[in-house]
């Protein structure tokens, strides 16, 4: 009986935040497939029901993961981007978005795997497509082009990650990736 009084006290202190910084810790310790709503309860202290309150189930707590995963990336890029004009800026972001997806291989994982039309996955990926819309607007590149523009270089560079990450890419990885920069960078300057 007292462990049922101690687990409730429990999930009365839990918030979103609390259950997002727990799920990305168990992902950093066992990676994102070994991800349950069991590991993370037990890292919490609580019952596993004790989370359905912050997150829908185990699709639900995946969700999480990858949005904030996102997020991350997008303050990787963001960051590289700072200080940055023209090619250099691509490069840079493309640097950046690269080192985020090996560093980072679960979080990566995350992003990947999960399929989610929810808002705050919608809203993740905006902000990271408005990272990329921001380096074309600097080139004076007005919307609605900016923007097409910013989701195709997105779009090269994450497939080519996904590639990579799977282990699909080509022996020549790193050639093969600055030659799709460069390629972004004059397609985007015609």
């Amino acid at each position: 009986m007292a462990g049922r009084t101690a687990a409730r006290g429990d999930s009365r202190r839990l918030d979103v935040a609390t259950v997002t910084a727990s799920a990305m810790s168990v992902v950093d310790r066992l990676g994102f497939d070994a991800l349950s709503l069991s590991a993370v309860a037990e890292a919490l202290g609580v019952g596993p029901s004790a989370l359905y309150r912050h997150v829908d189930g185990l699709g639900g707590l995946r969700e999480t993961v990858a949005v904030e995963s996102t997020r991350l990336l997008t303050d990787a890029v963001r960051n590289a981007a700072i200080g940055t004009a023209g090619d250099d800026a691509l490069h840079a972001v493309a640097a950046a978005y690269r080192l985020y997806a090996e560093e980072n291989p679960d979080y990566f994982t995350a992003i990947i795997q999960v399929r989610s039309t929810g808002q705050s996955m919608a809203a993740a990926r905006d902000e990271l497509d408005s990272v990329f819309a921001l380096l074309y607007r600097a080139r004076g590149v007005a919307e609605p082009t900016a923007g097409v523009n910013a989701r195709n270089a997105r779009s090269a560079i994450h497939g080519f990650l996904v590639l990579q990450h799977t282990g699909s890419g080509a022996a020549t990885v790193d050639d093969d990736y600055r030659a799709l920069i460069e390629g972004l960078c004059r397609v985007h300057d015609a």
